[in-house]
């Protein structure tokens, strides 16, 4: 057994223990070869000669932008992006809050304190004029940003099925004219 040990590189650990360098050294390998398992071929072959997993992370996010001064960038480049936005004229609120959202996602994704109480005074200050009066009724409650979206979208639906019921009527009343 002692042989066998020897041959596998193991003794030293069976004999003397394992000492915490030892043991950080294996969970660096560890991690390095879960690294290199875990990407393509291609990215497998610029992480190959890696001798850390450190080193190997290092190289990886150098490939894909991650670096700090380009997370900065990005996050400057969202919240540009999250202050133009405004609700166009077709749009419903559904759709106008996803693309907010996933917007606000990506901001958080990218370590951007963005608050819900900023994202509801963003949605208030977007919206479309039919909303005025919605808005001012919801906007300085105590409302969270999931009932303001299910606010929004509960009336617009109320006022979407009320004009279609009057449409009928409307047309209607022009042609006995």
């Amino acid at each position: 057994m002692r042989t066998l040990l020897m041959a596998r590189d193991l003794w030293d650990v069976v004999e003397s223990g394992v000492s915490v360098e030892k043991n950080l050294k294996t969970k660096d390998m560890r991690a390095l070869h879960m690294l290199q398992m875990s990407v393509t071929d291609s990215l497998f072959l610029r992480i190959a000669r890696a001798t850390s997993s450190k080193q190997a992370w290092e190289i990886l996010t150098v490939e894909f932008g991650e670096t700090h001064k380009i997370l900065l960038r990005k996050r400057g480049n969202l919240r540009t992006k999250f202050r133009g936005m405004m609700m166009e004229e077709e749009e419903s609120v559904a759709v106008y809050t996803k693309k907010l959202m996933e917007v606000v996602n990506q901001l958080k994704f990218y370590g951007s304190d963005i608050s819900d109480e900023e994202v509801i005074r963003k949605i208030c200050c977007s919206l479309l004029s039919r909303f005025d009066g919605i808005v001012s009724s919801m906007c300085g409650g105590n409302m969270t940003l999931t009932d303001v979206v299910w606010c929004l979208r509960a009336w617009e639906f109320d006022t979407d099925e009320r004009e279609k019921r009057e449409a009928p009527h409307n047309h209607n009343k022009r042609r006995r004219q």
